[in-house]
């Protein structure tokens, strides 16, 4: 039962970084600019404007590398993680036995976010009844409390000198609730591919790794707030 809890609360997480992107504005003139698509991407986001959003993010792409790199890095360092958490069973295994469970859970794992996704999109759809809620329902329904209580700030978008691609630099900021300090701050690095019609897309999250800490730490506390642990 706690490992399932705990896998709903890692896809939760990613769902998370993808949703708090949109809660802040950009606004630029030329449609075919990395600007303009991280301003169209932001507020399709805050809006849940699912057409924007798939115009100007690959959330599938998103979402697998993310997941890749994730557990890529809690396969290797599940014993430091151990030492980190004694009290998480999850993390009561070595790496062998790790890569070869998440590799037998990985399309099943996609699969719940990319639902996710979709009823956060679509919160009318998500049923009302706690006991009634799958696991997709379940991290949908907590991004809809959890996200109210951070904010997002576009911070900078370099194109590269061939034009070809472009990154984007976006703050979020948590609040003082108890939501709003599970991750008080951390740095998105986004990655932009221009498209066959000139149109920039948000592709991959480029600093995985240096927010995995951070977001571990906020799952335990997150645990620790529901008396999951």
């Amino acid at each position: 039962m706690f490992a399932k809890k705990n896998h709903r609360l890692i896809a939760g997480i990613l769902l998370l970084v993808l949703v708090m992107i949109g809660v802040s504005g950009y606004r630029y003139e030329s449609k075919r600019t990395p600007e303009y698509a991280m301003q169209a991407l932001l507020t399709g986001i805050a809006e849940r404007d699912e057409k924007t959003i798939a115009r100007y993010a690959d959330i599938d792409a998103i979402a697998a590398s993310a997941y890749d790199e994730s557990t890529a890095i809690l396969a290797r360092d599940i014993e430091a993680l151990h030492a980190m958490y004694p009290q998480d069973w999850f993390f009561c295994h070595d790496t062998a036995f790790m890569e070869q469970y998440i590799a037998e859970r990985r399309t099943q794992d996609l699969a719940l976010m990319q639902h996710a996704w979709s009823l956060f999109l679509q919160p009318d759809a998500i049923v009302s009844n706690a006991d009634d809620m799958d696991d997709a329902a379940f991290v949908a329904k907590e991004a809809q409390d959890i996200v109210p209580h951070y904010k997002a700030e576009l911070l900078t978008v370099t194109p590269e000198k061939d034009g070809a691609r472009a990154s984007a630099l976006v703050e979020i900021t948590g609040d003082a609730s108890a939501y709003g300090q599970l991750v008080p701050k951390m740095q998105l690095k986004l990655t932009l591919l221009r498209q066959p019609d000139g149109q920039y897309r948000v592709v991959r999250i480029a600093n995985v790794a240096e927010n995995f800490a951070p977001v571990v730490k906020g799952i335990e506390d997150y645990c620790t707030m529901k008396g999951i642990q």
